[in-house]
């Protein structure tokens, strides 16, 4: 039986997606949230610091202040803040 997707590895998968031309905006955004709620206890109890950090970035930082934003901005602004999730994750902050 195949291994089970870890919910900071499924989130992480979702965003690349978005960013790679595979979702639309309006999908990344009716489905973001929900993803989020769904596999949030599963991300905490992997890794709490990093569950934090992913919904600061991408939720907060993210999705919380791209209102209002084109397509395309809202696609740099989630790009940003996935690569400073990243570089966070990366270099051993959490």
């Amino acid at each position: 039986m195949p291994r089970q997707k870890t919910g900071l590895v499924f989130m992480m998968e979702f965003v690349q997606r978005y960013l790679d031309g595979g979702l639309s905006r309006l999908d990344f955004d009716l489905d973001f949230r929900d993803h989020l709620n769904k596999h949030y206890r599963k991300m905490e109890r992997e890794a709490g610091e990093l569950a934090d950090c992913f919904a600061f970035y991408l939720a907060e930082e993210g999705c919380d202040v791209a209102q209002g934003l084109s397509d395309a901005d809202h696609k740099k602004l989630i790009r940003k803040r996935f690569k400073e999730f990243k570089a966070a994750m990366e270099d051993g902050i959490l």
